[in-house]
């Protein structure tokens, strides 16, 4: 029996090794990686197909090396206030510096979603304001709920979990990895069977601790 919790071990540690889903996913990735692309960039889907993970991955991308970042769930931001002191109020300095000599200032937003008029309008001005400074990068799964302002300004990426023939190399290299043979057919009908009970990338890390705890 083996105890291998993949999910901690095998979770990609750069965007090189992230698993999209699909092509479009991954040149608009790739593009943001480059640093020439300033837009905010609006990470949605389900829950499970990578968009936090995104998230920390880009800015790492971009700066070749653990970024520093600002990140708050959405729902810590209650005022306009709020949402001004999490920019920072020096603009001017914000314009001439960035923290850590880096390419951008980085606002890791999570669960977003504003229905507020006042936040919507506060959040619309720092977009505007720090646009080419700060690199603002939002993950929701209400992306239906978002005010069309906010989508107007920025890139939209929808994020999907993975099909079992996608995730099905990454699998395969954790067993390799741990110097365990595992017979193809077995591994994606075990990847078949997660992905039917529920699209999730997580559910997949799980079965495939279920599986090593066989061995």
């Amino acid at each position: 029996m083996m105890f291998v919790d993949t999910h901690e071990k095998y979770t990609p540690k750069s965007l090189e090794d992230f698993v999209f889903s699909n092509e479009e996913t991954r040149e608009l990735a790739i593009a943001y990686a480059s640093g020439h692309l300033k837009k905010p960039l609006i990470l949605h889907g389900v829950s499970g197909g990578g968009k936090s993970l995104l998230q920390k991955l880009i800015p790492n991308a971009i700066e070749g090396r653990e970024a520093s970042v600002r990140k708050v769930k959405c729902a810590s931001l209650k005022t306009a206030d709020d949402i001004h002191n999490l920019y920072g109020r020096n603009k001017q300095f914000n314009k001439t510096f960035t923290w850590d000599g880096q390419r951008f200032n980085y606002i890791i937003i999570e669960e977003f979603l504003f229905t507020n008029m006042r936040l919507i309008d506060a959040f619309k001005t720092e977009l505007d304001e720090t646009l080419g400074t700060d690199l603002t990068i939002i993950s929701t799964n209400r992306f239906d709920k978002i005010d069309d302002s906010i989508v107007s300004r920025s890139e939209v990426l929808e994020i999907h979990p993975c099909e079992p023939h996608v995730f099905f190399p990454h699998a395969k290299k954790m067993f390799e990895l741990e110097g365990v043979e595992i017979d193809d057919a077995h591994l994606m009908k075990c990847l078949e069977v997660t992905h039917s009970l529920r699209a999730d990338n997580r559910k997949y890390y799980s079965a495939i601790d279920a599986m090593f705890r066989k061995i």
